[in-house]
């Protein structure tokens, strides 16, 4: 992880539809005696949004609206290697990450600073996982994925599950997991959820053969 840098974490994408709820949370932790969280930048295409979004979510933490602003954009590789350059860990809540996540990737990877996403994206996933692996290793950066909600309810699941097992002997080789949501409000989703879907359905055979051409990895052996 990158050392010495200004800020702790920039949310890219910070006026989007999630992104603004990632501010909200971050801004709960920022300063606060028990968090590692000290320093927070947000980053987007529109100055002006973003300035918006920080007054929405932060209306009671006077403090945090003087979050520093910054311009980037995923057509600009410039002025992502700028933020990654600046920062410890890019938290990125821009997609579909299929048409808009590689360029962040490669300026956290060249700039030495770690990766989060929200993506659920398989195929962007694995494809960046083949790509850029080594790099990240020579860099020291962490490129994580899945950090959103329809990923980590199932990654909580298959952890509590692996733990009723007694030994690595008797370790599980499947899960089905089953999401079920209640709500006396309505439920809306967003164009970016829906489009990312469209083009992994779209694409799903692209994902196959991807899958196809890549060298098989040998099953680890339980003693």
């Amino acid at each position: 992880m990158a050392e010495n840098r200004q800020y702790d974490i920039v949310i890219l994408g910070a006026s989007g539809f999630t992104g603004k709820y990632v501010l909200r949370e971050a801004i709960k932790f920022l300063n606060s005696p028990s968090s590692p969280l000290k320093s927070l930048a947000i980053a987007g295409r529109d100055p002006k949004k973003l300035a918006q979004t920080l007054s929405w979510a932060s209306p009671a933490h006077t403090q945090s609206r003087n979050i520093p602003i910054l311009t980037a954009d995923t057509s600009s590789p410039a002025t992502l290697h700028h933020i990654a350059s600046l920062t410890r860990v890019v938290l990125n809540c821009v997609g579909p990450f299929r048409l808009h996540g590689e360029p962040v990737v490669a300026a956290c990877v060249a700039a030495g600073c770690d990766y989060l996403d929200i993506c659920g994206e398989p195929e962007f996933m694995e494809r960046v996982e083949a790509e850029y692996d080594e790099k990240a290793k020579e860099k020291g950066s962490l490129v994580i994925s899945a950090c959103g909600f329809d990923s980590i309810p199932a990654e909580l699941g298959l952890m509590f599950n692996s733990k009723q097992w007694v030994s690595p002997k008797e370790a599980l080789n499947n899960v089905e997991a089953y999401l079920s949501l209640e709500s006396d409000m309505k439920l809306v989703g967003n164009f970016g959820t829906y489009e990312s879907a469209v083009l992994g359905i779209a694409h799903a055979e692209d994902l196959i053969n991807w899958r196809r051409s890549r060298p098989r990895r040998p099953r680890p052996q339980v003693s």
